[in-house]
């Protein structure tokens, strides 16, 4: 069963259619003291006191959100803008909100695709950003596999990425995208936009698996896929990785307005036959194919569902993003079993990639 989501252009008019610890669970502000991360490149030194396995991150600032009454099952956050610069408009500014509805289809299906969640006018600035970016140096060639295993095969992907994140030295430094006044750090811009919407997940997540989400570990890239790229089969959480920690897979479309999927294609393709990396054998095709219409926001359930985007015949840009939830003791327990009992490299690589925020989880697991 194939379903193919229509987009709107001038056939048509609709737009869905891409050793123990006593504690349980903890927050990297908040792992155990008298042990050490120590990173050396992507490899840290792990030092362990008392059978404890910890690391110290720098916290990030802390951002207000002042909540306003709802409509229309909507939740609104705005957010103070008397800190913001002052060619900035001091006005306080209502973000993009998923509804109600939209999160009860992310949790009974297990994805949800949203058209028009951003404006085609910050679409644009996006990509401008994008643009911006790459003539920077600031992209590099995407790679594939989950932490030491990651590694450049294009027989499987084609793309470049850019990692973002607040506070990001070497976008920082690009005065030609904004610096840190770009389109992803202002008030009204990307960041808080996506901050907002890993908020109204978090019930969600509560009530699916009784875990929180944690947005200091939340991960965002760019993705920019050149005419002929694409990105096979493939799933976002992997158990015994760093990215299983992955809740919510996020992707939101950044293409001209004049984007057609009968010409341009480059469609992601969310498949529903039950199975992983490949189709059962013996099981018929079933998959969803959306259009990376300008502004479209998919959101699906990253440890269960197989997606990949195919071939495409123009430039496709898009903002890749996960939300992930706090470590737990299972995790470094498994990860450790993972190993053979106790392999403290493959330990330290799940605190590793937990505790270098400041290199985005992604750089080290290499989605």
């Amino acid at each position: 069963q194939c379903i193919q989501v229509p987009a709107p252009n001038s056939q048509s008019q609709s737009r869905p259619h891409h050793s123990s610890i006593s504690h349980s669970s903890f927050s990297l502000h908040h792992l155990l003291a008298d042990a050490m991360v120590k990173p050396a490149g992507l490899f840290p030194w792990i030092l362990l006191t008392h059978g404890v396995v910890s690391a110290f991150v720098t916290p990030q600032k802390t951002r207000t959100h002042h909540d306003v009454s709802s409509t229309l099952h909507r939740i609104h956050h705005h957010r103070s803008a008397s800190l913001a610069p002052l060619n900035m408009v001091a006005a306080t500014t209502a973000l993009p909100q998923i509804s109600q509805s939209d999160v009860q289809t992310l949790s009974n299906q297990g994805y949800v695709i949203i058209p028009n969640f951003l404006p085609q006018s910050l679409v644009d600035e996006l990509r401008r950003d994008i643009t911006t970016l790459r003539s920077n140096s600031a992209f590099k060639q995407a790679k594939i596999g989950q932490d030491s295993t990651n590694e450049l095969n294009t027989n499987i992907r084609i793309a470049e990425t850019c990692f973002l994140g607040r506070n990001r030295p070497e976008l920082a430094s690009i005065s030609s995208a904004g610096g840190n006044n770009s389109v992803r750090d202002r008030s009204d811009g990307l960041y808080n936009i996506l901050d907002d919407l890993c908020d109204s997940l978090s019930e969600l997540s509560w009530s699916d698996s009784q875990t929180r989400l944690d947005k200091s570990l939340s991960e965002l890239l760019y993705a920019y896929y050149p005419r002929g790229g694409y990105y096979r089969r493939h799933r976002d959480a992997i158990p015994n990785s760093a990215s299983v920690l992955r809740k919510y897979s996020l992707l939101l479309y950044l293409n001209e307005e004049s984007w057609d999927p009968s010409v341009d294609e480059g469609q992601l393709r969310i498949h529903l036959d039950g199975g992983g990396d490949e189709c059962p054998p013996g099981v018929e095709p079933n998959y969803v194919d959306v259009d990376p219409l300008g502004g479209t926001l998919v959101l699906f359930k990253s440890e269960m569902v197989p997606h990949e985007v195919l071939n495409t015949n123009s430039e496709r840009f898009a903002l890749v993003g996960w939300y992930n939830r706090g470590v737990t003791a299972g995790d470094i327990g498994n990860l450790g079993e993972a190993g053979g009992g106790g392999d403290i490299a493959r330990i330290g690589m799940m605190v590793a990639a937990m505790a270098l925020v400041t290199f985005g989880v992604a750089s080290i697991i290499g989605q």
